[in-house]
């Protein structure tokens, strides 16, 4: 039996093509010998799909669209952020603030792009060995 995302495929396939009722199920009964896609199996799926790209069919493939670096912070970037203040020492909000200022001008940052920038001169700074003690100076 094949999975609904092939069963979709093959519905798909017969919307793009225009193909009546009829003539879906006579394909489907010349390369398969079924009446229906539920009862496809893997191999008969892939006969049928061969013949409805024999007849033209295009699968389509959509893109997902990537992040752009002026979109707004995530939430996984801002848990990062934290994780790697946290891995420094460096507790305090107002030395966050701080530091934040510094890389990207804004007291937290706006974009993604920002939020990147400190990322990365968090993980250096854990590179190189920088701790903050409890006091949040450099030791």
């Amino acid at each position: 039996m094949i999975n609904n995302r092939q069963k979709s495929l093959i519905h798909l396939a017969k919307n793009q093509l225009g193909l009546d009722d009829d003539t879906y199920r006579e394909i489907l009964m010349q390369e398969a010998g079924v009446n229906s896609s539920k009862d496809l199996t893997n191999d008969s799926f892939e006969k049928v799909l061969k013949r409805f790209k024999f007849l033209g069919f295009k699968v389509k493939r959509t893109e997902v669209e990537k992040p752009k670096p002026y979109d707004i912070v995530s939430q996984g970037q801002l848990k990062k952020m934290e994780h790697l203040y946290e891995d420094i020492g460096l507790f305090d909000k107002r030395r966050q603030i701080g530091f934040n200022k510094r890389m990207t001008g804004h007291a937290w940052p706006q974009t993604r792009e920002e939020a990147n920038k400190v990322i990365e001169a968090l993980k250096s700074m854990i590179k190189r060995g920088a701790y903050y003690g409890q006091n949040g100076n450099g030791v």
